[in-house]
């Protein structure tokens, strides 16, 4: 009895280290990041809502259009425009724009589908099948190898079509963002000008360039 113990131990001390690369949930994000390719210039709605460990600090929704690595994003407090290079991030309530060269950290927290990218290096997968509406979903978790890392943990649900309806992230020990995304529509057509802060809409913003 003791040698089963101890071989049972054993067993169960090895299964972390085999479920840190779930082939099942590669399978999954693989497919989910070809879906989104493909569908290439993406237009869809989103909400998001921020905690502090369980408590929900404030939720925001809007409109997002995604094309490449170009992306602008329309909210209420807040207006983004990325081209790639630049991003502009437009506050209507102050009237000013905040102009810089976002880090590939900053970008993981600002385009909503840069996870897709995400789980390829530094990051550990494991994959729970659930179910909604009586249809089969996915639940994908990240963690990051490297305690310093910017995302600490994601949490990606994928529906059957391998389209994602909800992305939690949290940074640091106790704070969660949850971004649920509706109405997504692939294969728009953005104007070139889509991308970059329309100067001549806001002819009274201050612009303060931090780059």
């Amino acid at each position: 009895m003791k040698k089963i113990i101890t071989c049972l131990s054993a067993v169960l001390f090895m299964l972390p280290a085999f479920a840190q690369k779930d082939a099942a949930a590669k399978k999954v994000l693989d497919k989910t990041a070809a879906t989104l390719t493909s569908m290439k210039a993406i237009k869809t709605n989103f909400e998001i809502t921020s905690f502090a460990g369980n408590t929900a600090q404030g939720t925001t929704s809007g409109v997002m259009y995604l094309d490449g690595n170009k992306y602008k994003t329309e909210c209420p407090e807040l207006i983004t425009w990325y081209d790639g290079k630049t991003q502009w991030a437009y506050v209507p309530e102050n009237d000013e724009v905040n102009v810089c060269t976002p880090t590939k950290e900053e970008l993981q927290t600002t385009n909503l589908y840069a996870f897709v990218g995400l789980y390829k290096k530094g990051y550990n997968y494991t994959m729970t099948e659930q179910s909604s509406n009586g249809k089969k979903t996915y639940e994908i978790r990240l963690t990051a190898e490297n305690k310093g890392a910017d995302i600490q943990e994601a949490r990606i649900n994928v529906d059957a079509n391998y389209i994602p309806f909800s992305i939690r992230i949290r940074q640091g020990s106790k704070n969660w963002t949850r971004i649920r995304v509706s109405n997504l529509q692939g294969k728009q057509k953005f104007a070139k000008d889509t991308f970059t802060f329309p100067t001549s809409k806001y002819p009274t913003a201050e612009i303060i360039d931090l780059r």
